[in-house]
């Protein structure tokens, strides 16, 4: 059984209603608590449940409070809608033009924020790029949140659908954009030369964490800048996977799991694939530090497994960079297990 308790707002899992009933009723003997009934709404979220045994969740009330911060009217037709939440790399342009409305700029922020981090991951790349600049957005910064509203206006009625497939278990996708940022306009910026690193872990097709930020670390090339991101990626995924047996030793019903809990991660640049798994010094990687490779344990004992995947195929490319319509669909659909 967990308990999961957030100020004065709790939730019990279990795989026996029974168990929950009986727990719930021990703790009304000392405290003063309501029951209410099947989890609907927890925190901000929504939790709605279909007959294939889907559940998805949304944020309908976080969403509608962000259109109105950057008064966007829902229910205006009139309102220009975008397929994508970001066409563009966004810079910090000292001369660059000063913003035209009053609204607060960290207040939106901080809503997109929230809801990309628990139900929405299709916009946690553009969501991060605004996270940036919090302190003196100028218009360029002001029009990307909005652009954001627009496409969540249009999404709004939709959320992360959790589908579970037995048949898989961990996996994770890890994807690196080198120097995105950087361009013959934006040499002042030191950050511009920084690379960005995206990666999203999933358990039996569901995902349960992602993240898109910049790398801390200058690489040198394409190859070294994804294997920051894949170091970055794999200390989350060795954390669950401990987690996982934790689980499993307590009694906790895992379907998607093995003896061994294990994970795939799936990386679209052979280079970075051949130096995870040969674990050899070569001239152009021997500088790299002994942090970025702590998961090598992991490689040799076969807990975690690197395999490369096409470009078109990694699902993380849309934690790196803006896409356009077209690959943004293709890869945000299977994430949120949405048919269009």
């Amino acid at each position: 059984m967990i308990l999961i308790l957030y100020v004065d707002d709790a939730c019990i899992i279990s795989h026996s209603k029974s168990k929950i009933q009986k727990e719930i009723s021990s703790l009304q003997e000392d405290y003063n608590l309501t029951d209410d009934g099947e989890l609907q709404d927890y925190i901000g979220t929504r939790f709605q449940r279909h007959t294939n045994g889907s559940i998805t969740l949304t944020q309908p009330r976080m969403i509608e409070r962000f259109l109105a911060i950057v008064g966007l009217d829902s229910t205006d037709t009139h309102i220009k809608l975008h397929d994508t939440p970001a066409n563009t790399i966004l810079q910090d342009n000292p001369v660059a033009k000063p913003r035209l409305q009053t609204w607060h700029y960290r207040s939106a922020v901080g809503c997109l924020s929230y809801i990309q981090s628990i139900v929405r991951p299709d916009i946690t790349f553009s969501v991060q790029q605004c996270t940036r600049f919090c302190n003196n957005p100028n218009r360029d910064h002001e029009e990307a949140v909005k652009r954001i509203g627009r496409y969540l206006l249009k999404t709004k009625t939709q959320g992360l659908v959790l589908n579970p497939d037995k048949s898989r278990g961990l996996e994770c996708h890890v994807d690196a954009d080198f120097a995105g940022a950087w361009t013959k306009h934006s040499y002042l910026d030191p950050l511009s030369c920084h690379s960005r690193t995206g990666f999203m872990i999933s358990y039996a097709g569901c995902p349960i964490l992602w993240k898109s930020k910049v790398q801390s670390l200058i690489a040198l090339s394409t190859t070294e800048a994804e294997y920051i991101a894949l170091s970055s990626a794999l200390r989350e995924v060795i954390a669950i996977i401990h987690l996982l047996e934790d689980l499993k030793q307590h009694a906790f019903p895992l379907h998607a799991s093995t003896p061994i809990i294990k994970c795939r991660t799936f990386e679209d640049n052979m280079s970075c694939v051949k130096m995870a798994n040969n674990h050899k010094t070569r001239p152009r990687t021997k500088h790299l530090a002994i942090r970025l490779h702590h998961f090598r344990s992991h490689i040799v004992k076969k807990t975690i497994t690197v395999e490369y995947i096409s470009t078109k195929e990694q699902l993380a490319d849309i934690f790196t960079k803006p896409l356009p319509k077209h690959q943004f669909c293709k890869l945000r659909n299977p994430i949120m297990s949405w048919k269009t």
